[in-house]
C-alpha cells in the first residue's frame, strides 16, 4: 500500500469509548449538525423534470442484470428517463412534517449530512434538453442550466475524460462532494463517510439504469481540475469524486 492512503486510513481510525452515550442527545447537537444544506442556483433557468412514475421492475432482476456497459448507440436519453434515473437514485423520497431538514433520500448518508451534489453533462440534444451542463436541484427535482454548449463532447473527450465511451455516451453524471457538510461533524473521518455515500449513490444509478433499459458504466479516468473548471465550482469547497456514463 502506498504511503498516502495508508497514512490517511491510520489517521482516521476511531476507538470504542466505554462512557460514550449509547443514545445520543439530539437536542444538544449544534444547529449545523441538524441542518441539511442544499445547493441551488436561484438565478439560472430550470428545466422541470417530469413527475417520477412508479417502477415496475424488481430489485432482484436489476441486481442480477447489472453490469458495466461501455458501448452506446449515441441516442439521447429522454427527459422521462432522466427524471426516473435521478429521482430513484438520488431524489428526496420523504419529507417529514414538510421540513426539508427532516427529509430522506434514496441512498443512506452518515448523520443525514448529504454532502453530495450531482451535475449532468448532456452530450446529445434531446426533446426538452439542450446539450450542456446542468446541476440537479434535488429540492425541486429539476435541472438548473449552467451552460448551453453544442460542442461539449469535443471539450470533454479526450481532454477531460479519455475513456472511449465518452465519444458516444449521451449523458455523464458527475458526483461531487461539499466536504464541510460532513467534516463539521465528523472531522477527518467524515471523508471516509463521503466515499461510502458516493458508492451508495453510484450503485443506485447502475440499478436504475438497468431498470430503465439503459446502459451505465462508472468512470474513474478524468482530469479533476479540468472537470472542476468546466463545472465552474470552487475546489476549496467542492470536488468531484466519481462519474458515470449513461445511455442507450
Amino acid at each position: 500500500m502506498s504511503y498516502i492512503p495508508k497514512f490517511f486510513h491510520q489517521s482516521t481510525k476511531i476507538k470504542y469509548e466505554k462512557n460514550r452515550e449509547k443514545t445520543p442527545d439530539f437536542s444538544a447537537w449544534p444547529k449545523e449538525w441538524k441542518t441539511i444544506y442544499f445547493k441551488e442556483y436561484p438565478r439560472l433557468e430550470r428545466v422541470l423534470l417530469p413527475k417520477p412514475e412508479r417502477l415496475d421492475f424488481s430489485i432482484g432482476e436489476a441486481i442480477k442484470l447489472r453490469r458495466s456497459e461501455r458501448e452506446f448507440n449515441g441516442e439521447p436519453v429522454s427527459l422521462k428517463n432522466l427524471s426516473q434515473l435521478l429521482f430513484y437514485s438520488a431524489g428526496i423520497i420523504e419529507k417529514k412534517e414538510g421540513d426539508w431538514h427532516k427529509s430522506r433520500r434514496a441512498y443512506p448518508s452518515s448523520g443525514a449530512r448529504f454532502p453530495l451534489e450531482i451535475y449532468l453533462l448532456n452530450l446529445k440534444v434531446s426533446p426538452g434538453l439542450n446539450a450542456g451542463t446542468y446541476h440537479y436541484n434535488v429540492k425541486e427535482h429539476s435541472l438548473e442550466k449552467l451552460f448551453n454548449d453544442d460542442k461539449l463532447r469535443e471539450k470533454i473527450y479526450p481532454r477531460i475524460i479519455w475513456q472511449e465511451m465518452a465519444q458516444k455516451a449521451p449523458v455523464i453524471l458527475a458526483i461531487l462532494a461539499v466536504f464541510d457538510r460532513n467534516m463539521m461533524k465528523y472531522q477527518d473521518r467524515g471523508y471516509r463517510y463521503i466515499l461510502f455515500e458516493a458508492g451508495h449513490l453510484g450503485q443506485n444509478v447502475y440499478l436504475m439504469a438497468k431498470a430503465l433499459g439503459l446502459k451505465c458504466c462508472g468512470l474513474g479516468g478524468f482530469d479533476d481540475d479540468k472537470l472542476h473548471e468546466l463545472l465552474d465550482v470552487d475546489i476549496e469547497e467542492e470536488a468531484v469524486l466519481y462519474a458515470l456514463a449513461v445511455g442507450n
